[in-house]
Order: structure tokens, then sequence, then C-alpha cells
């Protein structure tokens, strides 16, 4: 059975910090020496989890410092739970579009998450709903800091599956994004995918007092000109400039909320604000 140590906070504090002046080097090129992915790290620096007794061991002897109060904790092993390739639907294609978005699978291959505002907590109900429904694992939230959550699972399975079969990239997006070639099999596929990546990455807004428009952000330009080409194919005339995606077509706008149905309530609540004013105005 692992072996788990327990710090008190002064302690663990006092620990880490010997290490990085040991080192002389940031957190960001310490965590790596210890084969563990950025999140774990710092929940280990943090104290949400329990430090591993060969990692407690290596940050003393790198250290120099020997703590002397320490609690075990015996946790029984994780079993690795085998991850089954889910087959193609339309939950699925909108998480693709989710994980496209404000989505991240880190560098390492362990770790898949989601971060937004701490204020779509709603909307995070319904992305871990549809996620462990459709993975069949569960999945973690939390408030990374007050205006902050995050969404996520540990699943080396998972990531694996993502990135070999539906091309999905380690570590940062830019220049590698790309709509999954098995979401254009249907419209319906389609459909569900831009509501995804609308949810996260687009939002709506008012120019010209009245008028609204649908943005969609991605620094990515390739990848944008791919989902105007989706967006055509729907039949929604979209133009780009720079690192954004608009939609100025007030009728095209009233049809991409009845057709691609966002589930954000933030953009539902905006849209019916914004055409209840453009009703005023006329």
């Amino acid at each position: 059975m692992p072996i788990f140590i327990k710090l008190k906070s002064d302690d663990r504090a006092k620990l880490f910090y010997a290490l990085k002046n040991k080192l002389h080097k940031s957190w960001e090129s310490i965590y790596p020496d210890f084969g563990v992915s950025r999140s774990m790290f710092f929940n280990y620096l943090s104290g949400r989890y329990y430090i591993p007794e060969k990692i407690f061991s290596q940050l003393q002897n790198i250290s120099g410092l020997k703590i002397v109060h320490t609690q075990e904790i015996y946790i029984e092993k994780y079993v690795k739970k085998d991850v089954i390739k889910p087959k193609m639907n339309s939950e699925l294609a909108e998480i693709f579009g989710i994980i496209k978005g404000d989505g991240h699978i880190d560098k390492e291959g362990r770790e898949i998450c989601i971060v937004g505002n701490a204020l779509e907590a709603d909307y995070f109900n319904y992305l871990k709903d549809i996620f462990e429904r459709n993975f069949n694992l569960k999945f973690t939230m939390f408030k990374m800091r007050p205006t902050a959550l995050k969404l996520r699972v540990y699943s080396k399975g998972l990531v694996e599956i993502l990135v070999k079969n539906y091309g999905f990239p380690f570590g940062h997006k830019t220049g590698k994004l790309s709509i999954p070639k098995h979401v254009f099999k249907s419209k319906e596929f389609l459909i569900s995918y831009i509501r995804g990546l609308f949810d996260t990455d687009g939002s709506i807004y008012v120019r010209r007092k009245k008028d609204m428009v649908v943005e969609i952000i991605s620094v990515d330009k390739n990848y944008l000109n791919q989902i105007k080409e989706a967006l055509f194919s729907l039949n929604f005339k979209a133009g780009i400039s720079g690192k954004n995606l608009y939609i100025y077509n007030q009728e095209d706008i009233k049809r991409f909320f009845e057709i691609i149905k966002p589930a954000n309530s933030k953009h539902l609540k905006r849209f019916s604000l914004y055409s209840k004013n453009q009703a005023l105005v006329v």
C-alpha cells in the first residue's frame, strides 16, 4: 500500500522554499524534475494533496532540509480504469469543441482540463455531466482562485485516445488546431462542435447601440478559417479580422441561436437582453 506524507503547513512551506532557494530556479523549471504534472506539483506545494513518500525523500535530499514532524498516510493503490474509445455522437462532438475552446491537455499527457469563469458554475456542472457520461471517468470541479473554475481528469488512457484518434495536441495549441474529421461526418455533429466551441471561446455583444455581433476568437489562423468554412456549410456568413471571427448579419445571429443552441447561460441571457433591446429600438 503506497505511503504518503502529511506535513504541517509551516514545515511544508519551509521544505518547498528551501528547495527553490537551493536550486535557484523557478517553479516552472523545478516541477518536471519530479516526474509529475505542473498542477500535481502545486497540489503538493499547497497541501491539497499529501506528498508521495518517494517525492518527499527527493525534496529533503535536494533541499538539504530534514523535516522531523511528519505523519505517514496509507492510501490504497489506485486501480487503473480502462478507458474505452467512445462512439462518435453529438455530445462527443460538443466535447471536442469545448476542449478546442477553453480546454487543455498538458504536455506530459496526463491531465485534461477546462478552465472558465467562476460565475459559470451552472455551465461547468453541465460540462461535468456530459464529460463523465461520455468518457465513463470521474471529473473533478473546483475553484482555482476566487474568479476561476477548473474541471479536470487525470487519465493517460483518455489522452491517448484523444491524441491518436482525434488529433488533439499536447501542451500549447497554437498552430496545431483543426476540426476532427469525424465531426464532418454529419451536420448534427458539426452543429454540436460549434456549440461547444462558442460556449467556451465565443461571445455576443452589441455595436452601434443595437446591432448584435457573434464572435469566436482564436490566434490560430488556419483553425479560424476552418471554423469559417464550417459555418458557411451551415449557411452562416462569417468574416475574419486578425484573431477574431465575426457574424454580423442579424438574421444569421438569430438563426445561430436557434440552430446551434448554445448551452452556456451567459450567452443565452445576453442574446435575450439584446434581442429585447432591438425590439424596443425598432
